[in-house]
């Protein structure tokens, strides 16, 4: 257990993982950000109602991030950043409760196409909120968008 309701195999499991074989496992370093991580989702749970949250996606390591398409300095493979979404709330009923709240984070990206949101701890904590209404790669624009 990272913290009382995370798991680290809950931020590393990755379908492309297990396609190329690779454990993702992290290194001391990743180790260290995704147990921050993993404390920063424990109190994007507690603003939530302590519901439960599923990760969807966490840390990738070099070859899995590579493999995704991922940029070398993605927060996800640095391990500072989660997708998730939440029983009985949907990801614009989540985005804009976290947008409200006094979270500290650095970004938080309600990615509306995947019905999903993106939030990471990484250290520079600039409180970012953006939408991305279409696929990866597509425009992410500024604020919570329906």
């Amino acid at each position: 257990m990272l913290t009382r309701n995370f798991k680290l195999a809950e931020f590393i499991r990755s379908d492309k993982a297990d396609e190329m074989g690779d454990p993702n496992t992290p290194d001391e370093e990743h180790l260290r950000a995704l147990h921050g991580l993993a404390c920063g989702m424990e109190q994007v749970r507690r603003i939530l109602g302590d519901r439960p949250i599923s990760i969807t996606s966490g840390y990738r390591n070099p070859a899995v991030n590579k493999a995704v398409g991922g940029v070398s300095n993605s927060a996800h493979a640095l391990g500072y950043a989660a997708d998730f979404s939440v029983k009985g709330m949907t990801p614009v009923e989540v985005a804009r409760a976290l947008e409200a709240s006094t979270l500290a984070f650095d970004q938080l990206i309600y990615e509306a196409s995947r019905n999903i949101n993106h939030i990471s701890f990484d250290p520079r904590m600039r409180r970012e909120v953006k939408t991305q209404k279409k696929g990866a790669g597509t425009p992410v624009v500024w604020g919570i968008v329906d």
